[in-house]
């Protein structure tokens, strides 16, 4: 091998892993129009901020009313890379009629502030912030939080191990961020992706000052204390449903359920099963999440 051919191809291992992560940080967000009032909910625009500095922002929707008063239980609806809050309004919103619903935009998407994202590393902040929010609401009872979340959000809710969530179904996570990196080289063979993997979590920390390998659920799954529903296509072309399997070994076997659907896309189970799918997770909340559920939370 010349030298030039050497230097081209180190080029190469430099160089294209930080293209690809200055991508994956400022990648075109698709923004879906829609909102509750378009459904015919009431609804409040809300705000709440992170610990980093930054806005985030949302929807309050009040549960549907059902003749009680006080605190009712909350669940936080969360969407996926590189979507907004709107995105995933239709496939959240069946929720409403037992719970109260926060939609809320992650940061650097819809209308929230950020200068980038980081798929569920940094975004925990977000979840901390959106948990503090609903703490301090007079009709949320802080006890009864729980989230529902898609992809991205999935792995966020995991990753943030907050004791104020009671309950998590997580929809199509990934296991760890460091393994989407390497299928984004999914053009490499086998071990030759890994310099390439290196050196884009070389790059996060050095301009970003992150570690990649804490975005890990499959790990982070090990502390949580919370009921967790799993839930993953078996179809799915982004994030293998293996991704979910890992975190479904490592997690609480007491406390998780692992619910695989047949032929689903990635975040698609909702579409394909509706009612079914709508059922089983009302049901999971229900169960975790009502007057007479008991108390569990994660550990932080």
């Amino acid at each position: 091998m010349s030298w030039k051919t050497l230097g081209l191809l180190l080029s190469v291992i430099v160089f294209l892993p930080l293209a690809n992560l200055l991508f994956s940080i400022f990648p075109p967000s698709f923004k879906t129009i829609d909102d509750p009032g378009r459904q015919g909910l009431p609804y409040e625009h809300v705000s709440f901020p992170t610990s980093d500095g930054l806005t985030i922002r949302g929807w309050f929707i009040p549960a549907a009313a059902d003749g009680s008063t006080g605190k009712k239980a909350t669940i936080l609806v969360g969407h996926g890379y590189p979507f907004n809050k709107a995105n995933i309004l239709r496939h959240g919103v069946f929720l409403h009629s037992r719970f109260h619903l926060l939609f809320f935009d992650f940061r650097y998407f819809g209308e929230s502030d950020g200068a980038y994202t980081t798929a569920g590393l940094l975004e925990t902040r977000d979840v901390e912030a959106a948990v503090a929010y609903l703490t301090q609401r007079e009709d949320v009872d802080p006890q009864r939080i729980g989230a529902l979340g898609f992809s991205m959000s999935a792995a966020a809710f995991i990753l943030t191990r907050s004791s104020g969530i009671h309950a998590i179904a997580a929809d199509s996570s990934y296991a760890s961020l460091e393994l989407v990196v390497g299928r984004q080289f999914f053009f490499l063979p086998g071990p030759l992706k890994w310099p390439f993997v290196t050196m884009t979590t070389l790059w996060a920390r050095l301009l970003l000052g992150l570690d990649v390998t804490q975005a890990a659920p499959t790990e982070a799954v090990r502390m949580l204390r919370a009921p967790l529903l799993l839930i993953h296509g078996d179809a799915d072309s982004q994030i293998p449903a293996s991704h979910t399997r890992e975190i479904a070994a490592n997690a609480d076997p007491s406390l998780t359920e692992l619910w695989i659907v047949p032929g689903a896309d990635h975040g698609q189970a909702h579409a394909q099963e509706g009612a079914r799918y709508e059922a089983r997770v009302m049901q999971f909340f229900l169960q975790h999440l009502s007057d007479e559920a008991p108390d569990a939370g994660n550990t932080p």
